[in-house]
């Protein structure tokens, strides 16, 4: 099975050159020092709406059954937004945050390496109110002209895991959802690749909030033990020293 495209083609996804993933630091060292490309169990999403349908309970011809792809789905959230507080308020979960901008044509070689394992697609996520998500299936706008409407439906199932609540939408965000063959409680996978960290990430951004010891430690070690040449500490804070008003 090739990656399969939902909400964006492929000719759209490569056209752009990068993608940005922002995760706490000890990720990002597993990223780069262990070679693997870190997607969590949707489970363990802080939103509760952003994991409303795989949490959810379905009554399907008189019986109760889980999301059937609970325990088996896998999703890695990148975006295409540059940066924003936001961003690493919200991914760096209070420790130090590491953006990484991946390249987009050597990502999808990555997820080609890992196809005989996994089911993988990339999926452009729908932002929508969130009265619409609190709707029955079939009335969601974006989702219900979808056929056949039936839980069993793998394009349905994908879908509902890329829907959004509006407030979000400034994260631009795309999907990486890998689809193992066993379910498992695991929290997450880790994908492998065989390429160059190098090769795979073009830049490093270090979190606006560390100080200059923690950014030169960090410049050196990027550089100097894994051959990054484009590692930079992040201006969202910066000021610059001659500031001029006029009233």
């Amino acid at each position: 099975m090739s990656i399969q495209y939902i909400n964006i083609t492929e000719s759209e996804f490569l056209s752009k050159k990068l993608l940005f993933k922002y995760m706490p630091l000890e990720f990002a060292l597993g990223t780069i020092k262990d070679k693997y490309l870190w997607l969590c169990n949707p489970v363990i999403w802080k939103d509760p709406f952003e994991k409303r349908f795989i949490e959810a309970k379905y009554q399907i011809n008189g019986k109760e059954v889980d999301f059937p792809l609970k325990g088996q789905l896998f999703c890695s959230c990148m975006t295409q937004t540059p940066t924003s507080e936001a961003h690493w308020n919200n991914y760096s979960s209070g420790q130090i945050g590491i953006s990484l901008k991946l390249k987009r044509r050597q990502l999808l070689q990555i997820l080609n390496e890992n196809i005989s394992d996994f089911d993988i697609y990339i999926g452009k996520v729908d932002y929508i109110k969130t009265s619409e998500l609190k709707k029955k299936i079939s009335e969601i706008e974006n989702i219900k002209t979808i056929h056949p409407l039936k839980l069993g439906n793998r394009f349905l199932q994908i879908k509902l895991l890329l829907l959004k609540r509006i407030a979000f939408q400034y994260e631009d965000e795309i999907r990486v959802l890998a689809v193992k063959k066993h379910k498992t409680k695991e929290n997450g996978l880790k994908m492998p690749y065989t390429m160059q960290p190098s090769d795979l990430i073009d830049t490093i951004t270090i979190d606006p909030n560390i100080g200059r010891n923690v950014e030169d430690v960090l410049k050196s070690l990027f550089k100097k033990e894994y051959s990054f040449k484009k590692v930079y500490k992040s201006q969202l804070y910066s000021m610059q020293n001659d500031i001029k008003i006029e009233l």
